[in-house]
């Protein structure tokens, strides 16, 4: 049994009331999720989705511009703070949301054909089993979006959370996927990668 018990869902319980009124939102998460829906988009990675997943979805932002670009998608998402679904649900009606951590997705196999996560990884409690719920949600030839922030390789061994890009990576292909494509931001402090799940992959879930 793996535990996901998380410290940080507490912090997001208190600031989800006022998560979406938050100058972030206009400064820094805003223009990463365009930068990733961009990126999905300008690279052919998918051009109607049936199925659309988000990951540490907070109040619903990113379903809500990804329904703009994919009107006829079905949107999913999930997090582990009872208190941002509790925000999303009415932001966000044609999605449905469940409460539950990166590495316990209450989803199907092979449901969704696109799954993204936006500055979520380094929060979640055991990010190689959260990739393998990814490698197992995902549909054969389906892509999976990841914006996080990186740290220089030296930094990360002081927070077991804590990334480089080549860390984020390893877990990624250590999870079946095949990394295709890699965007640094902002002076290397934030990057996006997008990676594949091929159809010939039949990844076991444990």
């Amino acid at each position: 049994m793996v535990s996901t018990f998380n410290s940080d869902v507490e912090s997001f319980d208190r600031w989800a009331a006022t998560y979406d009124r938050s100058p972030l939102q206009r400064w820094f998460f805003g223009p990463v999720h365009s930068a990733m829906l961009d990126l999905l988009v300008r690279c052919g990675a998918v051009s109607a989705p049936q199925c659309i997943l988000d990951v540490g979805c907070g109040t619903g932002r990113f379903m809500r511009a990804a329904a703009l670009r994919w009107p006829l998608a079905q949107l999913h998402g999930v997090d582990p703070s009872k208190q941002m679904v509790d925000q999303a649900r009415p932001l966000t009606p044609r999605a449905t949301f469940h409460v539950a951590p990166a590495e316990e997705l209450p989803i199907p196999d092979q449901a969704a054909d696109l799954i993204v996560s936006s500055l979520s990884f380094h929060h979640w409690v055991d990010q190689a089993r959260g990739l393998q719920e990814i490698a197992r949600v995902l549909r054969p030839g389906g892509w999976f979006c990841l914006a996080d922030h990186m740290v220089p390789g030296w930094l990360a061994g002081l927070h077991a959370r804590a990334k480089s890009l080549a860390g984020i990576e390893a877990l990624v292909r250590g999870a079946g996927l095949s990394v295709t494509r890699q965007n640094p931001l902002w002076a290397r402090f934030v990057a996006i990668i997008l990676a594949k799940k091929h159809s010939a992959l039949a990844v076991a879930a444990t």
